[in-house]
């Protein structure tokens, strides 16, 4: 058996990787090919905005990566500064929790896996208008209906 290799290039110092990769000779010396490696770090970022566990700063630098966001705009995005979310990236804060679910909801929503919360918040607005009110009655001794 091949022995697991340790997939530092994400910034997550715990994600290893069975299979998918392929070490190469180099005139630099061996190096790794990972196949399909920017699906792979997706694929990593779903399975971190899923989990119950808390953000870690590494994780909050590898999602905002992804988004392809600096500092700064996510910072805005959250109503915080650049540097809250450099303190958090570098462990010196701890990440607070409604922004940690709102980083995981801005992923979610950018990379397609959940619908943007304000679409969402307009289709229920939307149905509640189409639907309005809705009156039941007692009919006979035990049946409930919808009353006209």
């Amino acid at each position: 058996m091949r022995k697991p290799y340790h997939y530092t290039e994400c910034g997550l110092d715990y994600v290893y990787l069975l299979d998918g990769f392929k070490v190469i000779k180099t005139e630099y010396g061996p190096a790794v090919r990972v196949v399909n490696a920017s699906k792979l770090d997706r694929a990593i970022a779903l399975a971190i905005v899923r989990r119950q566990k808390k953000l870690t700063g590494q994780e909050v630098r590898l999602l905002r990566g992804l988004l392809d966001m600096t500092q700064e705009e996510l910072g805005q995005a959250l109503g915080k500064d650049a540097q809250s979310v450099a303190r958090w990236e570098k462990g010196k804060t701890e990440l607070p929790a409604t922004e940690d679910i709102a980083i995981r909801q801005i992923y979610l929503e950018k990379s397609g896996h959940r619908p943007r919360f304000i679409d969402t918040s307009r289709e229920v607005g939307e149905l509640k208008k189409r639907v309005g009110e809705v009156k039941f009655k007692i009919k006979g001794r035990h049946t409930w209906s919808v009353a006209a």
